[in-house]
């Protein structure tokens, strides 16, 4: 493992300690989570192969609103390693969720680029919600509709999810659809999870993908 995907980890079990310590008075709540998955897309495009994944999340209430930030590590097992990392707020209106922040992307070998991005969300049947993304140094904006449906059982819970959108870069512009579902099963507070997606991108093969992982939320 390469020494950012060791620093996130570091980070994340550093703020599950942190929140651990009292959790009676802490206000903050986040997420850690390792994964496997057959290839890693990223708005359509597939960025590499086979991979393991690290995922972190923290957030906190700050009176006017939520305040977050997100950290994830692909590391490919044969090729590219990516890195995402965002900050921002989060807000919900009623049935309508808001959300503002700051996204830094990274590809190794490859580049690294900003963006500012806005997400809305509606609390009602299917969950839909809209994304956009403006690249800072670029001026290139993308745009994403999502949907997703969530079916608890005794079993597991099933969470289906689909998304069109338009990825914006400086070789064109993709449209891109993607359509998954996600199985979760909780083992008293330990979350696991197997998923398959099929992804369809303009200019591209379509690829269907498998991915599994666990997570602990606290």
């Amino acid at each position: 493992m390469k020494t950012k995907l060791k620093l996130l980890a570091l980070l994340s079990a550093f703020c599950i300690n942190a929140s651990a310590a009292d959790s009676s008075k802490s206000r903050f709540q986040g997420e850690l989570g390792i994964g496997y998955a057959s290839d890693y897309y990223f708005r359509g495009e597939r960025i590499t192969g086979e991979s393991t994944q690290v995922k972190a999340k923290l957030s906190t209430d700050i009176k006017v609103a939520d305040a977050f930030v997100c950290a994830f590590a692909n590391q490919g097992l044969q090729s590219t390693d990516s890195y995402l990392f965002a900050v921002g707020l989060a807000k919900s209106y009623g049935d309508v969720d808001a959300k503002i922040g700051w996204l830094h992307l990274e590809d190794k070998p490859g580049s690294a680029r900003s963006e500012l991005f806005a997400r809305l969300g509606l609390d009602t049947l299917l969950d839909p919600s809209i994304t956009i993304s403006r690249d800072l140094e670029d001026s290139l904006t993308s745009g994403e509709i999502g949907l997703s449906h969530t079916i608890t059982s005794d079993v597991a819970d099933l969470t289906i999810t689909g998304a069109a959108g338009l990825s914006d870069k400086l070789t064109g512009d993709t449209n891109y659809y993607e359509i998954g579902g996600q199985l979760t099963k909780d083992f008293d507070g330990l979350l696991a999870n197997v998923g398959v997606d099929y992804v369809d991108a303009e200019n591209a093969d379509s690829e269907t993908v498998f991915s599994a992982g666990v997570s602990v939320k606290f």
